[in-house]
């Protein structure tokens, strides 16, 4: 795991550790806050279990009891209204009130048998202040120096009505003093309970929205969507802490909140498995069956057993998050190890949340000030929501370089189609040509092949030395050239070697025959050299061309012929020791340029190449051709 990834597992934990220990902190500054200052907090009462909607005139038979009061202990099974009637002195500040830090779930203030406050509407839909602080003025025209009345009505369920503790109706401890010094507390106790709660609520509206978007981006990876329901739903359900004119009533309300919890919790269940790439196909129809089963099970077994069923429901779902959580850590240890060192420890401390949860509800350990699974969770969801972001960004810039990736190889495959299609057009042209020259070659070879060789041997049969008839000569000669042509047109590429041997034949006994002395010069070609038919034909002509012009016009004893073939290259040097070329021609004038070197010029042109004519270091005349070589796959232009 990389340094980065320690890091944010770090802050995660952090983060987590501090929303539980928080709360603690702020309760103990608050009490520090009310022994520090000039405020009475008023911890016994009498208690009236009546249902006047005025103070009771006559408290005999009243329960003297200490605050902070819970009606679980005393009478669980109420559910109404009660009055507690409290005393105390003046306050000395100009500006004094009551603060009450704890009121679930609603209650009206009196003071010496006036009204001076309420939290709401105290008849069904009664207003929920379960979570919510209340501060009341207390006009200095109803107060006494000594012996004043503080009259509360509270209005609650019985503790079987409601589906956590957290709603058990009670009364904290009330507090009466400067108005400015208990606003104070009052402010800092609605902001952790209340105003945190309505952000922490629209961060994870907000959150979920997002995470849905990229489930819709990416539809392949579920867990996107799991998880940005498991917000949304998260956050619905925090609407109780803050949202306290339900348009409902008290019964209704605690069936639709427990029912929420199913799919939510199912929701994070299916976010789990789906982002360790683990499917159950029973679980989903499991789920939703759990889902559709919980409310109608509240709804049939009625009020009075809410809170057994909220809590048992609880403690199930509770468990089947925990089992999904170690099931897919553990598959997370085994597959996905960067991803469980930050997931690992943000979701262990939910669980462990989610665990002091359970027996808090079960009442194993005592009630909280501070609804800690409701504020500490979120900081874990913010913390999944910020990797799954994070790992989202990495996916798509993966997904940028891979897209990049496919369209460069798109472009060298649609590249090497275009080439390959290139090179199919030109091998069925070439193939076209190639079965043209065959029908062009059989005609010559079948028809002025067999004539030529008609004339030639009637020719011979009238020969007499007497009348000097070359007719014979001269129908061989074009018999020569015609199969020379013929060959050129469908012979195969020969190896440079075979080539060589070919032309150092025929040219050195043509010169030999018209008595002049050859010297022939040539190096070792490459083993494996081929030379196409073509290019044999017009050097072939090159040569005998140039060799033509030796024996008639060079008046030369000598003929010097020096071929070289590399790998890229053929050069050819033919020398004379005779009268050499005219100065015209020399001079590159083109009058002075006979059909012969017209013929060499045009054949070094069509082969690519050069030529030049010059004077020999023998003394007579130098003709020279280059010309390169094409690839041996390559075929040769047609001409």
């Amino acid at each position: 795991m990389n340094l980065w990834n320690r890091i944010v597992a770090l802050l995660w934990a952090k983060a987590c550790v501090l929303s539980m220990l928080l709360a603690p902190t702020v309760w103990a500054a608050n009490t520090m806050l009310a022994e520090a200052s000039d405020i009475q907090q008023i911890a016994k009462a009498h208690l009236l279990w009546q249902a006047n909607e005025q103070p009771p005139s006559l408290w005999e038979g009243a329960q003297t009891i200490t605050l902070p009061h819970d009606w679980s202990k005393s009478r669980p099974d109420y559910s109404g209204s009660v009055w507690y009637r409290l005393h105390f002195s003046a306050p000395t500040a100009q500006l004094p009130a009551v603060y009450l830090p704890r009121v679930c779930t609603n209650a009206q203030v009196w003071v010496n048998g006036t009204l001076v406050g309420s939290g709401g509407a105290m008849q069904e839909p009664i207003a929920r202040n379960c979570y919510a602080p209340q501060l009341h003025s207390l006009p200095s025209g109803l107060l006494r120096p000594e012996g004043n009345v503080l009259d509360i009505r509270l209005v609650g369920y019985a503790a079987n009505e409601v589906a956590a503790r957290q709603r058990f109706a009670g009364l904290s401890a009330v507090m009466v003093g400067a108005e400015a010094a208990l606003r104070e507390q009052h402010d800092e106790q609605y902001f952790w309970n209340i105003t945190i709660a309505q952000i922490i609520g629209g961060a994870l509206l907000v959150f979920g929205l997002i995470v849905l978007m990229l489930a819709w981006v990416r539809p392949s990876d579920q867990y996107f969507l799991y998880f940005g329901l498991t917000l949304i739903g998260w956050a619905v359900i925090g609407i109780r802490l803050y949202w306290r004119d339900v348009p409902i009533n008290g019964p209704v309300s605690e069936v639709l909140i427990t029912s929420l919890f199913p799919p939510v919790v199912g929701f994070g269940v299916l976010f789990l498995l789906s982002f360790v790439r683990r499917q159950l196909r029973w679980l989903i129809p499991a789920l939703v069956a759990q889902a559709i089963a919980v409310p109608l099970l509240m709804l049939a077994s009625g009020t009075a057993s809410t809170f057994r069923i909220g809590s048992t429901v609880f403690t199930l779902i509770a468990i089947e998050f925990v089992v999904a959580l170690i099931w897919s850590g553990m598959v997370a240890w085994k597959h996905m190890r960067t991803d469980f060192w930050i997931m690992g420890i943000a979701l262990l401390i939910a669980a462990g949340m989610v665990v002091a949860e359970i027996a808090i509800q079960n009442t194993w350990l005592p009630l909280p000030r501070v609804h800690l699974i409701h504020f500490g969770l979120p900081l874990v969801f913010f913390a999944i929501s910020v990797r799954l972001v994070q790992q989202f960004a990495t996916m798509l810039t993966r997904s940028e370089h891979i897209t990049q990736e496919l369209e460069e190889r798109v472009a060298q495959k649609a590249l090497e189609i275009e080439n390959n299609y290139e090179q199919i057009s030109y091998l069925r042209s070439a193939q076209a040509a190639q079965q043209e020259r065959q029908r062009i070659a059989a005609d010559l070879h079948d028809d002025l092949g067999a004539k030529l060789l008609t004339i030639a041997q009637t020719a011979q049969n009238t020969y007499s030395p007497s009348s000097g008839n070359n007719t014979a000569h001269l129908a061989r000669q074009a018999l020569d050239d015609m199969r020379l042509s013929v060959r050129g047109l469908t012979a195969q590429p020969a190896l440079a070697q075979l080539a060589l041997a070919d032309w150092r034949g025929e040219i050195v006994q043509r010169l030999q025959t018209a008595q002049l002395q050859v010297e022939w010069v040539a190096n070792e070609p490459p083993e494996d050299l081929l030379l196409g038919a073509r290019l044999q034909v017009q050097f072939t002509r090159i040569l005998r061309e140039a060799t033509s012009n030796l024996i008639r016009h060079g008046k030369a004893s000598k003929g010097r012929i020096d071929i070289q073939i590399t790998d890229s290259e053929l050069w050819l040097d033919i020398h004379d020791d005779g009268c050499g070329l005219p100065q015209a021609l020399l001079e590159k004038q083109a009058s002075a340029k006979g059909h012969g070197l017209i013929n060499i010029e045009r054949r070094a042109r069509n082969l690519g190449g050069s030529h030049s004519f010059g004077r020999s270091p023998l003394g007579g005349a130098l003709i020279s051709v280059r010309a390169p070589l094409r690839s041996n796959s390559q075929p040769m232009p047609l001409q």
